[in-house]
């Protein structure tokens, strides 16, 4: 009698892996912030998790699952989320072009704030909007959910086949057809729509090329010299930088900040990530640092729509922190397989055939 592979039961996980992680990317694009007016309303919120699953989190999958199955690396990954957050801001709902989107509450003030008028867009969204996407909606999720199972094979390997590539892809065409037909998404002139169209494709063009050269890249021989900064120490770095991206002002000076900001936090992952010993929970960590900084900023403020009590506000600030932390949790745990990168890429390993 055949009996399964100890590999076989445990890929009985990835259902509940991806599942996890698509609802991780619904908390940690819209409901960790609360800013909407789900915020308190637990009916409101759960459909929230449902639909958001489909718009971001069911775009995460699929972007993973190209960049995976074609060996591709992080670098490539990120540009792949940058293309899904141009497509998010600039084609689906077009709010990077509005000046009053959905009715929120200080939004045509900061919209001229830092307005370029001949490009028809505000510097500070356009800023947040991209890097909010790639950060929040794509790329903390995927960083997490990659580190829950963190022995290289599993965490680098495709997840869905292709059943899963097609619910996937239609979960997220619905999604993004109902946005798209909603009034407030039409903000978008056809030029902007075009261009928008252009730095997509330009996206996606350019991780296919990084990509091509990361596998082409000949395997590195061992390191040495400093090694990578300890999971704590990635974690704090990270969390200080993210907190002062989240409390930049929305003017011309707070945008300045942000840029400055945002490029320190990548050049310390990117040179980080180059030195000995760096692995997927580093990732997860500079992952959890930015969604926990979210979290608790989300204390501060109340929605910018709709109406809550304070009670329900801040219990709802609550549950979506321990959600993000025990996803944190799960990815820091010490334990298990090695997470460290190897010092070179080994050669395929023919399966193990099974009794």
């Amino acid at each position: 009698m055949n009996t399964p592979s100890l590999a076989g039961r445990r890929d009985l996980l990835v259902p509940v892996q991806v599942t996890a992680m698509v609802a991780l990317s619904a908390v940690s694009a819209e409901l960790l912030a609360a800013y909407g007016d789900s915020t308190g309303d637990l009916g409101l919120a759960a459909f929230s998790v449902v639909y958001f699953s489909a718009l971001y989190g069911a775009p995460a999958l699929l972007a993973r699952e190209v960049a995976r199955r074609a060996g591709w690396g992080w670098p490539s990954l990120l540009l792949l989320f940058l293309a899904l957050g141009l497509t998010q801001a600039c084609i689906i709902d077009q709010s990077m072009f509005s000046d009053d989107y959905e009715g929120y509450d200080g939004w045509e003030e900061s919209w001229k704030a830092t307005l370029v008028q001949p490009l028809g867009i505000n510097a500070s969204n356009t800023l947040n909007f991209l890097v909010g996407h790639v950060i929040f909606s794509f790329g903390a999720p995927v960083a997490l959910a990659e580190a829950w199972r963190r022995a290289r094979a599993r965490a680098r390997a495709p997840w869905l086949g292709r059943r899963g590539l097609i619910i996937a892809g239609l979960a997220y065409l619905a999604a993004a057809t109902l946005i798209m037909f909603q009034p407030g998404s039409h903000a978008a002139s056809q030029t902007q729509l075009g261009v928008s169209v252009g730095l997509v494709v330009g996206c996606v063009g350019l991780a296919a090329l990084v990509g091509r050269r990361h596998r082409q890249r000949p395997a590195p021989e061992v390191q040495r010299g400093r090694r990578a900064p300890t999971i704590a120490v990635t974690f704090t770095i990270a969390l200080v930088l993210a907190v002062a991206r989240a409390l930049v002002a929305e003017t011309w000076a707070g945008f300045a900040q942000g840029v400055v900001v945002t490029a320190l936090a990548a050049a310390f992952v990117w040179l980080s990530a180059r030195r000995p010993g760096w692995g997927i929970r580093h990732a997860a960590a500079v992952a959890l640092a930015f969604l926990v900084a979210n979290g608790l900023l989300a204390f501060t403020y109340f929605p910018l729509l709709g109406e809550v009590s304070a009670g329900a506000k801040y219990a709802h600030n609550v549950v979506m922190l321990l959600v993000v932390l025990t996803a944190g949790w799960f990815a820091l745990r010490t334990g298990g397989s090695s997470s460290a990168r190897p010092a070179a890429r080994p050669a395929p390993t023919p399966p193990t055939p099974t009794a």
